[in-house]
């Protein structure tokens, strides 16, 4: 595919969604596009392949939820704080977002952390070609969230994930993380199927394994989350964004 074809499919399906890019935003989805296609006949880095497809499930779904969630938080949490894509794979949801929003990312960092070294070569490929407007602090990390230790990261966090897992796990997991790493607050942004059902508010006592025994550590996580239903590709496609935060007790 020839980059005016793909631009010409890209601008229609961005069109009819409310959309708009500049043309250095449009070359990035190019290029990210290009890269993608290049890469999956290497490594499976998606089962999703033909253009319209990943312009829809991939570029497009991508910007519509944290879109929606920077519209609806209104607290700016996006520039503030740190945000972690774990379980990133080839970059959904934040890579397409932070073309869309080059904005963020110029005073906070974006940390892309993927268990499968694959996904992260991808990436650092990608980002050596895509061209932001600012200066950026993007990183990438071969690890899971939950063995991922900084000692420099913002006092809150934003987490994202798509596909990621059972969503009791991955909060088990992000409250590992949270605890490891000393961090008071988290918000953490999942985009979840239709069918989705988010988990009740809940007090959970931290535990943490040591030597295959489960010990009780005395520190309490209160998590509550909220469903916002968003559509899209003319209310064609539907999809709930689930929004939880997450706050150390102590």
């Amino acid at each position: 595919m020839n980059q005016s074809e793909f631009e010409l499919q890209l601008k229609k399906i961005l069109k009819i969604n409310n959309i708009e890019l500049d043309d250095s935003q449009v070359q990035n989805f190019f290029e990210y596009y290009k890269i993608l296609s290049e890469e999956n006949e290497k490594y499976n880095l998606t089962s999703i392949k033909d253009l319209k497809s990943i312009i829809l499930k991939h570029f497009l779904d991508s910007i519509m939820g944290l879109k929606l969630f920077e519209e609806t938080s209104k607290k700016n949490e996006l520039y503030k704080f740190d945000i972690i894509d774990f379980g990133c794979g080839a970059g959904f949801p934040l890579v397409p977002y932070k073309i869309y929003n080059q904005s963020i990312g110029k005073l906070n960092k974006i940390i892309f952390i993927d268990s499968n070294s694959k996904k992260i070569n991808f990436l650092n490929i990608l980002f050596q070609n895509l061209k932001f407007k600012n200066n950026q602090k993007i990183m990438t990390l071969h690890s899971r969230l939950e063995n991922f230790n900084s000692t420099d990261l913002s006092s809150k966090l934003i987490l994202v994930g798509r596909a990621v897992g059972e969503i009791n796990k991955i909060l088990s997991n992000i409250m590992s993380f949270l605890f490891k790493n000393k961090i008071e607050d988290a918000i953490f942004v999942y985009y979840a199927g239709p069918n989705f059902i988010i988990p009740e508010n809940r007090i959970v006592k931290f535990y943490q394994s040591s030597k295959n025994i489960k010990k009780t550590i005395d520190v309490r996580f209160e998590i509550s989350g909220k469903i916002t239903e968003y559509s899209y590709q003319e209310k064609k496609i539907n999809r709930k964004l689930a929004v939880f935060e997450i706050k150390n007790l102590k």
